[in-house]
């Protein structure tokens, strides 16, 4: 009896090293995973603090509008699409009383970027963003077989930057 409790015993013991080892490094890989995913979501908010943008409508017609955007933070906002992925979007509200349209816009062009405040112009196609303190002058589109605008219809437009961060302004077609 004596040398079958020890058997048995070491066993039952080799056996609880095995399942506590396998616990304690199963919670110490979630304790990594979760400490990644806390890393990451602080940085990915950092950066959206960083991204600050402000949005002006300027004069509407029936199909299309120009708008600015100007960086007042401290990332660099980018522009140009590479191999078909764009890296910001545009949604373009517009309606009146008798109808409301939305329609997500990646086909915009930009005419200028300037230092904010001044007349001093990039050309677009050597500086295709907006670094902090600078502005572009953006041209856009309603979608071909989408309503126009209407007269004195109110129009919203949204900037949605590929870190998340979004600028709005609104304007009312008067011509």
């Amino acid at each position: 009896m004596g040398f079958s409790v020890t058997i048995t015993s070491s066993i039952i013991l080799i056996v609880l090293l095995a399942l506590s080892s396998t616990f304690l490094i199963t919670i110490f890989q979630g304790l990594k995973e979760i400490l990644y995913i806390a890393d990451e979501y602080v940085n990915r908010g950092r950066e959206k603090i960083d991204v600050a943008l402000q949005l002006e409508v300027h004069p509407i017609n029936a199909t299309s509008l120009n708008i600015t955007i100007k960086n007042i933070g401290s990332r660099v906002v980018f522009f140009k699409s590479q191999s078909g992925y764009k890296w910001n979007t545009i949604i373009l509200s517009y309606g009146n009383s008798s109808f409301w349209t939305s329609y997500p816009i990646e086909n915009y062009d930009i005419l200028e970027v300037r230092v904010s405040g001044t007349n001093y112009i990039f050309t677009p196609d050597n500086h295709s963003y907006i670094d902090a303190g600078e502005e572009a002058l953006v041209f856009l589109s309603i979608p071909s077989g989408a309503p126009e605008i209407p007269l004195n219809g109110l129009v919203s437009v949204v900037f949605v930057t590929h870190y998340g961060v979004t600028a709005k302004g609104e304007a009312v077609r008067t011509q």
